[in-house]
């Protein structure tokens, strides 16, 4: 078989479809309704984790700068600055949004935070332990 014949076959076969955001914007308007809603829904929530990041991270660094806190409390911002970041990182990739390290050097997110990503319940100790 030759390269013609393959590529005849081939083409018979595939069809090329446009990218779905290069469509007519004519489609039902309930629809480009719905999406234009989902889409805000995403931006608010993204903005409403951020700040709650941005809360755990000023706490973090108030206990840190505190010389009464205590290993425990200390372990337990950490763990809900790391789980903060984990929430906001979700929603970022959620949004679409998927270079992370530019963001998380503007917040000024420790490396500690970093490592923690994650659920704070797996990085805090169980009672009597």
């Amino acid at each position: 078989m030759t390269l013609r014949e393959i590529a005849a076959t081939v083409s018979d076969v595939m069809t090329v479809r446009p990218p779905q955001l290069t469509r007519p914007a004519d489609k039902d308007p309930l629809s480009a309704a719905l999406e234009n809603e989902i889409l805000n829904e995403k931006a608010s929530t993204l903005s409403r984790l951020t700040k709650k990041l941005e809360t755990a991270l000023a706490d973090l660094k108030s206990a840190e700068d505190g010389s009464e806190t205590d290993s425990e409390t200390l372990q337990n911002r950490l763990a809900d600055a790391g789980e903060a970041l984990w929430h906001v990182t979700i929603q970022r990739e959620l949004c679409g949004l998927r270079q992370h390290r530019s963001f998380y050097d503007f917040l000024d997110v420790p490396k500690a935070v970093r490592l923690r990503m994650g659920p704070a319940a797996a990085f805090r100790s169980a009672p009597g332990s």
